[in-house]
């Protein structure tokens, strides 16, 4: 799979994907309104993620690449058995589950792979190389730096 870059359009929130092709606008496929994006050379050629092309600020984390409701609903099935298990007196079992749950989680963990992510405006960026100045998420710097205008494009 390439390279991809995910942002939400301006106009009507809709999912725009983009390869990393030095354009300077983007369609959105819902509401038709030009997006601009700036998109330099060297994303292409590097993979290297430095700034934001939706909305052009420098301020990026790394996650893991995994749907949130798909692991929310591992832990809720495994919470939900161990629970079953207890109400029955078999603690073992119970126990088992939870331990399984643990294991699923950790060998999903390890399988996954990171996507980086703009605290600003949230766009992804799939299968680019993870660069070094970007650490995980933290709290604190969404605060100071979600939801903030545009630098081009509003």
């Amino acid at each position: 799979m390439g390279a991809i870059i995910q942002f939400k359009c301006r106009g009507c929130e809709a999912e725009i994907g983009i390869p990393p092709d030095p354009v300077s606008s983007a369609v959105c496929p819902a509401c038709k309104l030009q997006q601009e994006v700036r998109i330099p050379a060297s994303l292409s050629q590097w993979k290297k993620v430095t700034q934001c092309v939706a909305c052009g600020h420098e301020n990026l984390y790394i996650q893991k690449d995994f749907n949130r409701q798909l692991g929310l609903g591992i832990v809720v099935v495994g919470i939900l058995v161990s629970t079953y298990f207890f109400n029955h007196r078999q603690a073992f079992y119970a126990m088992a589950a939870l331990v399984g749950t643990a294991l699923i989680d950790l060998l999903i963990y390890a399988l996954v792979g990171s996507v980086t992510v703009c605290y600003s405006c949230h766009a992804v960026y799939r299968g680019f190389d993870r660069n070094p100045e970007h650490e995980p998420f933290d709290l604190k710097k969404l605060e100071k730096y979600g939801g903030r205008t545009p630098r081009f494009g509003a």
